[in-house]
């Protein structure tokens, strides 16, 4: 884009997340300001200034552009507000958020009053005197206002700009883009308020729970263009109510999921959604269903588990016995506390050994569940983990768990166990787990926080929600964390050579992000709009 070397003045909220905050006292000086007569083009959105709540203004003939909480976001920029003393700092990080306008019902004046604030400012470390500057920060409606010059606008947030009477200003920023697109609002509401966010993305198309139970497949190119492929039913429990269902995706594939009956009579569903608009029944009890390629494999995950619960489809379409019929599989079984935990989905085949938890139910006092090869051939079930393990992950030749905050990896290839590393100590404990290229990411239990391998709180402050292995072939690692007030991230993906090439405020959980290639496509809770991405 071609630059014209022209002074503008940015308006940014100094905000932590509530857009209508004011930070720092004004001074009693107020200054005339005005609304533009040209048009504002940012990252190839046009600003409505007539009904903004916070509309670009014109002070001293520059232009002031209002960067809410969400907008710096948009723009790539972070703020931290530390006070009257300390002050603001800003600095451009690379973070990505969708548009957010924050609309309001009254017009605009043509003309209004802002006031000059007098706190300390930092831009990328950098101190600014705002009392010598020749063109200040502004407060208007509650609302500090950061000018922006060339150098900064440019040198420091690396943004380009340009402006002609045709097109009037046009601000792009250098951070990864997201392309919105709106869904029907005919979903159903959430207690809390708001619409449901039972929707996930694969890279065609986009499905929706409709407030009439009804599973909307809308094409992902045209959002408007809509179909039917499943009907909920209504809940056996419910007075009236359809089921509670999740959408996910995975591997390129979209599900859904839901509960019938109650908890421990009723069933639960899993229903494979076809492109072409049909769906295919996985499941229909608690028996969990792992398919790899033409092979299937089911194992008992409901009320009152017992031993011999693993079963093989054969070619005929039936189900046979299989592993020792001493065992619980797929189950993460402490003794000592007497209790199944729960089903787990750590299934894994690789030629003909699947690797599975299992638990000898007839043997004596200290036995502990385990993770097991059975042969598909004979049915031999043999232990390959030393200690117990209640969760594992596969990735290349080698199985994962931790067991006391240490790390161990088993080579499938030679069944050699070691220890990889001693992540935590006690009594802190790893509350989940995830490797990718063979370094750990993992949870701690007592803050849930998220840490790599080298120890470091990756988002400071910020309970982790849930963490994936992702990509085409299993490249990446997204990881969504809680909305609080400290979470300066949302989203969080990271490659195998541990960089972050994602970040973003905005909120969306793992069964409603999905990573094809180097595009990202998830379903936007902040925003109420799918959106779609390219990595750098």
């Amino acid at each position: 884009m071609r630059r014209k070397i022209q002074i503008f003045m940015l308006v940014l909220l100094i905000s932590l997340g509530m857009p209508a905050a004011s930070f720092g006292a004004p001074t009693d000086k107020s200054v005339g300001i005005r609304l533009p007569g040209f048009s504002v083009t940012v990252n190839g959105v046009k600003v409505d200034h007539s009904y903004s709540k916070y509309p670009f203004i014109v002070y001293n003939n520059i232009t002031y552009f209002p960067m809410t909480y969400n907008d710096c976001r948009f723009l790539g920029l972070e703020t931290n507000w530390k006070g009257n003393a300390a002050g603001l700092t800003i600095d451009a990080t690379g973070i990505t958020a969708a548009y957010l306008p924050y609309k309001t019902t009254s017009k605009n004046n043509a003309s209004d009053q802002a006031s000059i604030p007098g706190f300390p400012i930092k831009v990328n470390g950098k101190a600014v005197d705002n009392s010598k500057q020749q063109y200040p920060l502004l407060s208007f409606r509650n609302i500090t206002y950061f000018p922006m010059t060339w150098e900064f606008g440019v040198n420091e947030f690396g943004w380009d700009y340009s402006f002609n009477n045709k097109d009037g200003l046009v601000i792009e920023s250098d951070n990864i883009k997201l392309e919105q697109k709106k869904l029907s609002e005919s979903r159903p509401k959430k207690e809390s308020g708001g619409i449901s966010d039972n929707v996930t993305v694969t890279d065609k198309y986009v499905y929706y729970e409709d407030n009439k139970g009804r599973i909307i497949q809308a094409q992902l190119a045209d959002t408007s263009k809509t179909k039917m492929v499943y009907q909920l039913p209504v809940w056996s429990y419910g007075q009236g109510q359809y089921v509670y269902s999740g959408l996910y995706v995975e591997k390129d594939a979209a599900y859904l999921a839901y509960h019938q009956g109650g908890a421990t009579i009723g069933s639960d569903y899993l229903l494979k959604l076809n492109d072409d608009g049909t769906s295919t029944e996985l499941q229909n009890s608690y028996t969990r269903i792992k398919t790899f390629g033409d092979k299937s494999f089911a194992y008992w995950t409901g009320g009152a588990p017992g031993a011999g619960n693993l079963f093989m489809k054969t070619g005929d379409g039936e189900y046979k016995s299989l592993g020792s019929p001493d065992y619980l599989y797929g189950w993460a079984w402490t003794l000592n506390q007497n209790s199944s935990v729960r089903g787990t989905d750590d299934v894994y085949l690789v030629g003909d050994f699947l690797y599975i938890l299992g638990f000898d139910m007839k043997s004596e006092k200290g036995a502990t569940t385990g993770i097991y090869k059975v042969n598909i051939n004979t049915n031999e079930t043999i232990r390959v983990s030393e200690r117990e393990a209640l969760a594992f992950q596969m990735e290349g030749e080698f199985l994962y768990y931790q067991q006391e905050g240490n790390l161990y990896r088993i080579s499938i290839k030679d069944g050699k166990e070691e220890l990889v590393k001693q992540l935590v100590k006690l009594p802190n404990f790893i509350s989940n787990l995830s490797v990718l290229n063979g370094k750990a990411y993992w949870q701690d239990g007592l803050n849930h926080n998220l840490y790599n391998e080298s120890g470091e709180n990756v988002n400071f402050g910020a309970a982790l929600d849930d963490m994936k292995i992702m990509g085409s072939s299993g490249e990446y690692l997204v990881c969504t964390f809680q909305e609080t007030e400290l979470s300066k991230y949302r989203i969080m993906i990271f490659d195998k050579d541990g960089n972050v090439v994602f970040k973003t405020s905005d909120k969306a959980y793992c069964r409603n992000i999905h990573i094809k290639g180097t595009q990202i496509y998830f379903y936007n809770i902040t925003t109420g709009t799918v959106c779609i991405g390219q990595f750098n």
